[in-house]
């Protein structure tokens, strides 16, 4: 498995000429040539740069009017997406998968049909131009065909990948599932992590950290294809399916054991292992060190008993092992931005204004908002502090469950990869890190009375807001903090570490109901059949969050996307997924039910709109979700995958 991506840091058209690339976006955001910020950053340069840039010196001495602008446009720069290729997926093939013939239903069917179509008009390659001259062009030179979620968002996304890998799997297209985590992998040895997004102007931030379930999920598929393989040849048999093609990937499933194929034969998904294993620990270095990594101490313990329970954190290991330990690293988000996206250029700079910062607690915001995105959660109540505005968003003082609950099982991931590929070293050092980062999480985020981890605030800090729910009218919240509360708050907790990290926080959970709150139980923070882990699915069961239209992200209505009434196709998936591992009594027909729900909800939507949608409304069967900084988007890459994946599994 070739990742073939250059070993240098690419040069892009920012890094290259970063004062003018910045002043053409100022003038083009000013002038409000395009309704969507990202249009024109996402436009290839036609020219060679320094052609681009005395244009560019010649126009600020003529003078930049709006018609001049647009011409200097016009004559500089392609339309977005000008610069990808479409392309069929690796293997493609227009059968639907054979599972799709044992739905009932016929309409079930004709759907999962179509939507497996959508995988060729989702699948796209950088052009030539973009490889032989990636001054020109904000997207990264990735070597393999790829999936873009569709509409704006037309390049490959890091988190997105994972149920678009999913679904891919579902489809019976391993090789463009091993593509994608080709090209992910890649721009580990680059960038020394995943960006958020395969373009320049990403490379300040990560998302979730998904990335070993990618490998996991992929080399579980490449397991099973390898042993139907086998057991085709031995038996002297084609393996034609009901569809007279030979069955691959489409009938295998994807499961989390990453012994799943034999120690002998397995040659394919070991040479997969060895590969991605040293850029898996790269990547969780990079969330692991730096300003991502903060050291937290306990008080009185978190509201759960703490490690001292012993039952059901640390993937089934009985207690976390913390002894009287009293300081736990853990992660949060952190992006490398104190200035506005070039994505968002104008949307972040209303912000700001509109808040009437100075230049310090810009910046601060800046760093905020940039990190919000880093979450995926962009944006949300989840990361206001001291009000209820996007003015009010503390990303970088909030150590979030989500993350840290992907972080143990990256962890996990590791050891089991290593075991595998007998590296007894590596396995215990990370099984021993999943093990204390388990323990972190039960002494501090786990709430018995709400049965969920919470994320904690770093203090000290303004104390949460306390904001409106689904039902309720708007709460007033404590005034927010100011910048010297922030730089207060930056020097009480600590001197700066050499490692660039602040020192030790205490902490306090944070309140509210967020989906968020129940992703440790799908990467299992608690033991299945443990009674944590059937404490939190019935702490899910009666959050409030399962409706007939899906899962609510939150109970707040804020208008912002990663709130209520939407529903996320990623956060319905793990959330079906840990309910039925948990082993809690009732909890495996809760999932069916929610599984149900979102694929009820994309069949009705299908129907009234002819599209799968990035988010659905969890109030409204078939609604489409609304709100945030962008208009509703179709396609689309992660809804796919995980409508695919449960269609797969529960039916319609």
């Amino acid at each position: 498995m070739d990742v073939g991506l250059p070993t240098t840091p690419l040069q892009t058209t920012q890094l290259n000429s970063q004062a003018t690339w910045h002043e053409i976006i100022w003038k083009v955001s000013d002038a409000g040539l395009f309704a969507d910020s990202k249009h024109f950053v996402d436009c290839p340069v036609l020219r060679p740069w320094e052609l681009v840039a005395a244009d560019w010196e010649q126009l600020k001495v003529d003078g930049v009017t709006q018609e001049a602008l647009k011409c200097f446009i016009a004559s500089n720069f392609g339309p977005p997406g000008s610069d990808l290729e479409a392309v069929l997926p690796a293997s493609w093939h227009e059968e639907p998968p054979a599972w799709l013939a044992g739905l009932p239903e016929e309409e079930a069917r004709a759907f999962g049909a179509a939507v497996h179509q959508l995988w060729k008009t989702l699948c796209r390659k950088v052009s030539s131009d973009v490889l032989a001259n990636p001054d020109r062009h904000t997207l990264l030179p990735l070597p393999q065909p790829f999936i873009v979620p569709g509409d704006r968002f037309r390049e490959c996304y890091n988190w997105d990948s994972y149920w678009v890998i999913l679904g891919l799997l579902a489809s019976g297209l391993l090789p463009a599932a091993r593509q994608l985590l080709t090209n992910l992998l890649g721009l580990v040895d680059v960038w020394g992590f995943v960006p958020n997004g395969a373009r320049a102007y990403y490379t300040n931030r990560s998302q979730p950290p998904l990335l070993s379930a990618m490998v996991a999920a992929v080399a579980a598929a490449t397991a099973t294809a390898q042993e139907e393989s086998r057991g085709r040849e031995g038996a002297g048999a084609t393996g034609v399916n009901g569809n007279g093609r030979a069955q691959s990937a489409s009938g295998a499933g994807v499961s989390n054991n990453h012994s799943s194929s034999n120690s002998t034969g397995g040659t394919e998904t070991e040479t997969l292992l060895r590969e991605a294993l040293p850029r898996l620990i790269a990547h969780h270095g990079y969330w692991t060190s730096g300003p991502k990594l903060v050291r937290v101490r306990s008080s009185a313990g978190g509201e759960g008993g703490g490690a001292g329970s012993g039952d059901g954190t640390g993937g089934g290991q009985e207690g976390g092992g913390t002894g009287e330990r009293t300081v736990f690293e853990l992660s949060r988000y952190h992006a490398e931005l104190y200035e506005p996206r070039p994505e968002s250029f104008r949307e972040d700079l209303n912000l700001v204004e509109g808040a009437g910062l100075g230049p310090e607690a810009a910046r601060a915001l800046y760093c905020d908002i940039a990190s919000a995105a880093e979450s995926g959660w962009d944006f949300s109540t989840r990361w206001f502090v001291g009000g209820d505005s996007l003015a009010h968003t503390r990303t970088t003082q909030i150590v979030p469950a989500d993350l840290n609950a992907w972080l143990y099982r990256t962890e996990l991931d590791i050891a089991h990869m290593a075991a595998r590929l007998g590296d007894s070293a590596t396995r215990d050092a990370f099984a021993a890190r999943a093990a204390e980062r388990a323990a972190a999480m039960d002494l501090l985020m786990w709430s018995d009375a709400d049965g969920c981890w919470h994320d904690l605030l770093l203090q000290p800090s303004p104390a949460p807001p306390s904001l409106r729910q689904a039902t309720d009218g708007a709460a007033t919240a404590p005034p927010p903090a100011t910048a010297k509360a922030v730089e207060a708050q930056e020097e009480d907790a600590g001197a700066v570490q050499e490692d660039g990290s602040a020192g030790v926080y205490p902490t306090q959970q944070r309140a509210g109901v967020y989906a968020s709150n129940w992703v440790p139980l799908w990467c299992g923070v608690a033991a299945p059949g443990s009674s944590r882990a059937v404490a939190a699915a019935a702490g899910l069961r009666s959050s409030g969050l399962l409706q007939p239209g899906g899962l609510l992200t939150s109970l707040c209505r804020s208008g912002q996307q990663w709130d209520a009434p939407n529903s996320w196709p990623p956060l319905v998936h793990m959330a079906v997924e840990g309910l039925e591992r948990s082993g809690a009594p009732g909890a495996a027909e809760a999932a069916a039910g929610l599984a149900r729900s979102y694929v009820a909800g994309c069949r009705a939507a299908w129907g009234a709109t002819g599209h799968m949608h990035e988010k659905y409304d969890a109030m409204v069967p078939g609604g489409v979700g609304r709100g945030g900084e962008y208009v509703p988007q179709v396609g689309f890459g992660w809804s796919n995958g995980v409508l695919m994946t449960l269609l797969r599994k529960y039916g319609a």
